[in-house]
């Protein structure tokens, strides 16, 4: 066993500036220190509508920006071409980043905290308290890239800890009800959402899954192409919807919709459809385990392939 120590950044908080975003009821708080302030903008863009007032939050991440940092970071070796994204060994990026002076002790690292790096962003996360810290590391135009998909792992594993989790699927809702449509990248859930004209589309990338009540509710996402694509706020930021069907897209020529046994289906949605399953901690791991296991017992899920040209409203919506 290692020492847990502290890490900060050597921001002023008072120069801070801060967000709040609604996920499924989970307010998280998102501080921006120094020049890392101007990331503001672009997180208004991309949580329109999940954004919230008030004190409490359950959640608190701080983005700040290390200057010094350089392209090639010492715990990721000369890999070419350059990772994208990955699970980092905390005591490397821990021992890297108390080479910089200018860190402060106020941000607890163990051997229980988690780190990843995506694409010139380096997070860190404590799933004991939930608290996340965010370096922007890349120079110039570039700088803050990371910052959609980098928070998006962050709020994965916040959802994780209270037991639930980013879908990837496209989400419907009709009449109060909801539907899950898993698929990897490509199957067709942007044009299978994109088809429903009379149903709320909760996402088409990332919706949010969560027992409450003893009820299984999918909640609407920030994370969406069709509203990325198109720039517009998604209608539905403020709805529930009681899950009730879940289908694995499978490309075909012809329409299809077979039922799945439920051992099949929770292997599926454990290895395939849970949004940064490896980045999460084992008791969020171990949660979500559970959570899919009383989902695939109490709801049917079934292969579905579509046609363009059929109204899948037949075929779903009125068995």
């Amino acid at each position: 066993m290692w020492t847990s120590f502290f890490l900060g950044g050597h921001c002023e908080i008072d120069k801070s500036m801060k967000l709040k975003v609604n996920l499924a009821g989970t307010i998280i708080g998102l501080t921006f220190l120094g020049q890392a302030r101007k990331a503001i903008r672009l997180c208004n863009q991309y949580f329109q509508g999940f954004l919230c007032s008030g004190q409490r939050c359950d959640a608190e991440v701080e983005v700040s920006i290390l200057e010094k940092a350089h392209d090639e970071l010492p715990y990721q070796g000369n890999t070419k071409p350059p990772i994208f994204e990955q699970l980092l060994p905390i005591q490397k990026v821990a021992a890297w980043l108390r080479a910089f002076p200018e860190y402060t002790e106020d941000f607890p690292i163990s051997e229980d905290s988690v780190s990843a790096y995506c694409h010139g962003g380096l997070l860190l996360f404590d799933p004991n308290t939930k608290a996340g810290r965010i370096y922007l590391l890349r120079q110039g135009s570039r700088r803050f890239q990371p910052i959609y998909r980098i928070l998006w792992i962050y709020f994965a594993q916040v959802l994780g800890e209270c037991g639930a989790c980013f879908v990837h699927a496209a989400a419907l809702a009709k009449d109060g009800e909801g539907y899950l449509f898993m698929g990897d990248s490509g199957a067709g859930k942007s044009t299978l959402a994109g088809m429903c004209k009379d149903c709320n589309v909760l996402s088409d990338d990332g919706p949010i899954l969560s027992k409450q009540n003893g009820e299984c509710l999918v909640y609407p996402s920030p994370y969406s192409q069709i509203n990325r694509i198109n720039g517009g706020t998604n209608r539905a930021v403020h709805m529930a919807a009681l899950l009730k069907g879940m289908y694995f897209l499978i490309k075909g020529e012809g329409v299809l919709l077979e039922e799945v046994s439920k051992g099949v289906a929770l292997l599926h949605i454990i290895n395939r459809f849970i949004h940064f399953f490896p980045y999460l901690s084992v008791y969020a791991k171990t949660t979500l385990f559970e959570l899919f296991s009383n989902v695939c017992y109490e709801i049917n899920s079934y292969n579905f392939c579509f046609r363009l040209d059929r109204d899948i409203g037949d075929i779903i919506f009125r068995r």
